[in-house]
């Protein structure tokens, strides 16, 4: 049995179609990897990029499926870069 300290409260969804994800200025950050109910999780494709993003940073991000070339844009929030996966949760627009 798996102890309440290790459930999530959304469960994460391994994405089963390419989707590249990319930042405000059109540099790409990587591969969506999994998704989940509040935030997601990329496979980055430059380490060093990656590393410069601290945790805190608000972003608005472009995911573009590959198959469909459809477009969604979202505000989220850097929250952890392990290894080569980057994890960001989604926050609501602030007004301007």
């Amino acid at each position: 049995m798996k102890s309440s300290s290790n459930r999530r409260r959304f469960p994460r969804l391994v994405v089963g179609e390419e989707a590249r994800v990319y930042d405000e200025t059109g540099r790409e950050l990587g591969l969506l990897s999994q998704v989940s109910g509040n935030g997601m999780n990329i496979e980055v494709s430059s380490l060093p990029f990656a590393q410069s993003l601290v945790p805190g940073r608000r972003m608005r991000i472009s995911i573009i499926e590959s198959s469909s070339r459809e477009t969604n844009v979202v505000d989220v929030v850097v929250r952890r870069l392990e290894g080569n996966i980057l994890g960001m949760q989604f926050v609501d627009k602030v007004a301007d």
